[in-house]
């Protein structure tokens, strides 16, 4: 699969840099999806405690910064993973370009949801109804859930196909 006009973009900027963005792609797909499932676990702590209004608006405010800053790391994970290039589906095994081409492509549909699911988030913030909480927190779960399937990916391509990995001869 052939890089697209905004990959190879970014692709070209990473490329003349003197910093190797590339090699921080592991470490920061971490943080892209811990942060996420700590923001949900907290956004359903505070629908949880109505009852206390504090407490519930401390939990969801914690939850908010903790989404905002997952938005950041999933941007961040997929210029790292951009900057990789197209050097690592050519060093995988054949079986596994259709697994990295399925992995660049759910990148992309991820950072698309992710950013409806800012807009979305402002607008609750916004609006400060009930039913568009419960509504942000259902997508965010759905959207939780393609997050981890990508990182299934991510884990498969590396420990079945060795992507990203140097052998040393």
């Amino acid at each position: 699969m052939a890089f697209s006009s905004v990959d190879n973009m970014i692709y070209k900027a990473l490329e003349s840099s003197p910093f190797d963005f590339g090699f921080y792609h592991p470490y920061v797909v971490d943080f892209a999806l811990v942060v996420p499932i700590m923001a949900i676990f907290l956004h359903f702590v505070s629908l949880l405690m109505q009852s206390d209004e504090n407490t519930s608006k401390a939990f969801m405010k914690v939850a908010n910064l903790m989404f905002f800053m997952g938005i950041a790391f999933i941007i961040l994970a997929y210029i790292t993973g951009v900057a990789e290039g197209p050097d690592v589906r050519n060093a995988i095994a054949i079986e596994g370009r259709g697994i990295y081409d399925a992995h660049k492509s759910l990148g992309i549909y991820i950072i698309i949801v992710y950013l409806l699911l800012m807009f979305m988030k402002i607008v609750s913030l916004i609006v400060k109804k009930e039913p568009v909480r419960y509504l942000f927190g259902t997508f965010f779960f759905f959207a939780l859930l393609m997050l981890i399937y990508q990182d299934f990916i991510g884990v498969s391509l590396v420990y079945d196909y060795g992507a990203g990995v140097v052998c040393a001869k």
